[in-house]
C-alpha cells in the first residue's frame, strides 16, 4: 500500500526490475464519472526469463485530472481455463446489447443476495451456462456449482465482506468487496448476457489473503539491469 508519488516511482522501478517485456493485452475497460475500471492480460518475462501471463483488474479513481487511487487486483499466473469455462466467455463477449442501469440493477441485487446468504434466491440471477473463474480457490460452471464455491471460499474470522464500489458499464460491470475498505479485498469482473450473470472473474489483492505474488523471486539470482528514463 502506497500513499505518495515517491514510493508509487519506487515500485515501478521494482516492478521493471522483475519484470521484462510486459505488455498488457486483451484490455477492456468501464468508464464511470471519474474512475475507470480496466480488466487486462500482463504478458511478461519474469526474474529467469520464463514467459507467462497473469489477468489483473485495474480500477483507477481521477481528480483534477489527476490520480488519486489506484488498486491493482490480480489472478495466480498462468491460469488456464477448462472448455466450458471458455465457451462461456466467448459467448458473454460476443453479447450484443445491454444497459448499465440494468447492469448496475442485476449485481447489486446479485451480490446483495450473496453477502447475505440468500444462495436460492441468487441463482436465478446466473444464467444455466454461468461460470465463476477464481485462480485462487477455483473454476466452477452452473448456478449451483457458483453457488457452493462462493460459500466455501474463507473468509476472515471476524468483520463482514460488503460491496465497497460497483462500477457498471452496458455489459459488464466491476464489483469491490471488503471487510474493511482502506484494505481492498477483492473485485469481481461481470460478464452479463441477455440479462443473467454469464461469467465472474475473480480478482483478488493477493497480499491481502496471504499470497505473495514474488514467492519465487530471490535476491540471489541474476538481476536486471534496466534504464530509466531520467
Amino acid at each position: 500500500t502506497l500513499h505518495d508519488s515517491v514510493a508509487v516511482r519506487d515500485w515501478h522501478h521494482q516492478f521493471l526490475e522483475r519484470y521484462a517485456d510486459c505488455t498488457y493485452t486483451d484490455i477492456e475497460t468501464i468508464v464511470e464519472d471519474t474512475t475507470i475500471s480496466t480488466r487486462s492480460t500482463i504478458e511478461a518475462k519474469g526474474y529467469d526469463w520464463r514467459a507467462f501471463h497473469q489477468r489483473v483488474l485495474d480500477i483507477t479513481r481521477f481528480q483534477n485530472e489527476l490520480i488519486t487511487d489506484r488498486r491493482l487486483y490480480g489472478m495466480i499466473r498462468d491460469l488456464e481455463l477448462d472448455k466450458a469455462a471458455n465457451i462461456a466467455l466467448d459467448a458473454a463477449r460476443e453479447f450484443q446489447g445491454g444497459s448499465v442501469n440494468a447492469t448496475k440493477a442485476l449485481v447489486k441485487s446479485f451480490y446483495a443476495k450473496v453477502l447475505g446468504s440468500e444462495n436460492k434466491d441468487a441463482t436465478s440471477d446466473l444464467d444455466e451456462r454461468a461460470t465463476l473463474i477464481d485462480s485462487v480457490y477455483g473454476v466452477a460452471t452452473g448456478p449451483e456449482k457458483i453457488m457452493d464455491l462462493l460459500s466455501e471460499t474463507p473468509t476472515p474470522a471476524f468483520g463482514s465482506p460488503r460491496v465497497t464500489a460497483i462500477i457498471a458499464g452496458e455489459k459488464d460491470a466491476s464489483i469491490e468487496i471488503a471487510i474493511e475498505p482502506a484494505r481492498p479485498r477483492l473485485a469481481d469482473w461481470v460478464r452479463i448476457a441477455e440479462g443473467k450473470i454469464l461469467v465472474i472473474e475473480r480478482y483478488w489483492m493477493l497480499r491481502e489473503i496471504g499470497i505473495n505474488p514474488f514467492v519465487e523471486y530471490s535476491r540471489d539470482r541474476h538481476r536486471r539491469q534496466i534504464i530509466l528514463p531520467k
